[in-house]
């Protein structure tokens, strides 16, 4: 029932070329964290898995922005070592004001 009230949504990537007909983006987006947590055989705490999301989203968010993930994990860490504020890609702060 509820698939047929949703049947024009369902198929809309059928006629609207905006949206992509496959969802390659986003298993490509996928695969590091797939690899890597095969290769780890996965996280034994909570705090883990905080730090492999965390480190991931970095990691992903630096090569959308076309930066060098290293370089700002490096830049991080300074950071906090300085007790600074982090830095932010200005690319970031476009949508949002950023402190």
């Amino acid at each position: 029932e509820w698939l047929i009230k949703d049947d024009e949504m369902l198929w809309r990537f059928m006629s609207d070329d905006d949206i992509p007909l496959t969802n390659n983006e986003a298993e490509r987006a996928l695969r590091g964290y797939v690899l890597w947590r095969k290769g780890s055989y996965g996280v034994c705490s909570h705090r883990g898995e905080l730090f492999g999301q965390r480190i991931l989203s970095l990691v992903e968010t630096a090569k959308r922005l076309g930066r060098c993930p290293q370089e700002w994990l490096r830049a991080i860490v300074r950071a906090c070592i300085e007790k600074t504020d982090y830095p932010i890609p200005a690319e970031l702060c476009a949508s949002s004001p950023c402190r």
